[in-house]
């Protein structure tokens, strides 16, 4: 049964802020109302992100240019990706938790502006999966050929590590780690071409991750030990 969502006359201006969450979590299939959802929630958080973000490029030396940037950055982020979940909330005000959480994406993207000058997502086409360590290097630093240098030397233990686990971990692994810093899980996207690629199942990604997260943790802990 199709449900006719269009046909339903609402006043997004009323709706508690998660409500306009979960309809832009439906872009794809009502791109109308998630477009009117996103603008009414853009317009209500709006200012406190800005000045959120102008604090943080403050106190990091960037410029309001740069606040501006991160501040869509920002909002972009709650559009293609709205990973709000209302059970983790930090506080029983909604609004005060949404702030708390787009807090920590502001601040996410401030610290991807340090690294890669700029904080704009990329398209949905340019989210890849990572296949090994130097595509991880590639993805993670760039052209810095000196930052390049110090994470292959990093990420030679975790190569060593995953010695023995299956192309499919270690290509979940290595997508998990290109992804961890700048997302709360991977993106939609990148799930996708990982169940695509691999010809698995989303929560079969999920058990690949916990088994090859174990066989690295225990692997450095063996390192560890024996020091």
């Amino acid at each position: 049964m199709k449900i006719e969502l269009k046909k339903l006359d609402i006043d997004f201006k009323i709706l508690p802020s998660d409500e306009l969450i979960e309809y832009i979590s439906f872009r794809g299939e009502f791109p109308e109302e998630a477009e009117l959802a996103f603008i009414e929630f853009c317009s209500r958080f709006q200012t406190d992100i800005l000045q959120k973000a102008e604090i943080y490029a403050n106190k990091y030396d960037h410029s309001d240019v740069t606040a501006l940037d991160i501040a869509n950055c920002t909002f972009a982020k709650v559009w293609k990706y709205h990973s709000f979940d209302k059970s983790k909330a930090k506080s029983k005000n909604i609004d005060t938790a949404i702030k708390l959480w787009l807090y920590k994406i502001v601040f996410n993207e401030l610290m991807k502006y340090g690294i890669k000058d700029t904080c704009s997502e990329p398209d949905k086409d340019d989210l890849d999966i990572i296949e090994n360590v130097d595509e991880l290097i590639n993805f993670t630093v760039g052209d810095d050929i000196e930052r390049k240098r110090d994470l292959k030397v990093h990420l030679e233990i975790i190569e060593r590590a995953m010695l023995g686990l299956s192309d499919k971990h270690k290509i979940i692994y290595l997508t998990y780690k290109a992804y961890e810093n700048n997302y709360k899980n991977i993106p939609r996207p990148v799930s996708k071409k990982l169940q695509e690629k691999l010809n698995i199942v989303a929560s079969s990604i999920r058990v690949y991750k916990k088994e090859a997260n174990l066989h690295v943790n225990n692997y450095l802990k063996s390192l560890n030990g024996n020091r």
